[in-house]
């Protein structure tokens, strides 16, 4: 009777934090819609110099990273390509998988979990130590909303370069299969390119934006809500840190099976 009546007690309070949660998650995002609003009418506390150095971060400073991960992924779906297609003589069909592959849902993922491990990170280290240190605080004090002046460039900037970084990696993890095709499979090199440019549509790459769309909001707004939400000490800016990642990638993943059901449904 007892052992029962520990677990309801815990099950009542996992309920009560959840109810909490989403209640706090509720009042962030009404926040980030009312100071978006603010911003354009143009009643924002909004630092150009600062907005452009997030750009930097989220874009440039990812640039080598996302090089790297984009083209191996690339190289590793035309080898796993060509395993079952040479058993048929059709590997030239190894353009048509790594083009639709990598620019309709792959790129967009590999890039997002990217940022989310690097930029959503970071947003939620920085602003928990911020937190614990009572800048926000102080911010708060001088009559100046935390959200309009470090959430919302924060946003503003991953949801401008994520889109960027995704198209690049699109490149890059063609490039990757081009190399493996031509270079060790010996494909004819023009007739790969031609087998991409029919096989991937400009819809795919739409596709691929809208899901990089989605992963900047959700990335951003789960780091910047952890940071925002800190426990005061060393040790809840290392939660906030590991929960903003973690939620960053759940997300990901999420979005990434509502945004292919919905595609499917709608036949794109």
């Amino acid at each position: 009777m007892k052992t029962q009546e520990l677990f309801l007690d815990r099950l009542g309070g996992k309920v009560l934090q959840t109810a909490e949660s989403l209640r706090v998650a509720l009042n962030f995002l009404g926040d980030i819609v009312v100071s978006l609003g603010r911003l354009m009418t143009g009643r924002s506390f909004f630092r150009w110099n600062d907005f452009l150095l997030i750009v930097r971060r989220c874009g440039v400073d990812s640039l080598l990273l996302v090089s790297l991960i984009s083209l191996l992924v690339g190289m590793i779906l035309a080898f796993v390509a060509s395993i079952q297609l040479k058993m048929f003589g059709a590997q030239i069909y190894i353009s048509d998988i790594v083009g639709i592959a990598m620019v309709r849902v792959l790129s967009a993922v590999m890039t997002g979990i990217i940022v989310a491990g690097r930029i959503g990170a970071s947003f939620g280290a920085e602003l928990g130590m911020m937190q614990a240190n009572e800048e926000i605080d102080a911010l708060k004090t001088l009559g100046v909303s935390p959200v309009e002046f470090l959430v919302v460039p924060r946003i503003l900037a991953l949801v401008l370069m994520l889109p960027i970084l995704t198209i690049y990696a699109d490149l890059m993890g063609v490039v990757g299969g081009f190399l493996i095709s031509t270079v060790m499979l010996h494909l004819n090199p023009v007739e790969y390119i031609n087998h991409t440019q029919l096989s991937v549509k400009l819809s795919y790459v739409w596709i691929g934006l809208v899901h990089s769309l989605a992963f900047a909001v959700i990335i951003s707004v789960s780091g910047c809500l952890r940071g925002m939400n800190c426990i005061r000490d060393s040790a809840g800016v290392g939660m906030a840190t590991t929960s903003a990642v973690v939620s960053g990638i759940t997300g990901i993943v999420i979005a990434t099976a509502i945004i292919t059901y919905i595609c499917q449904v709608l036949g794109v």
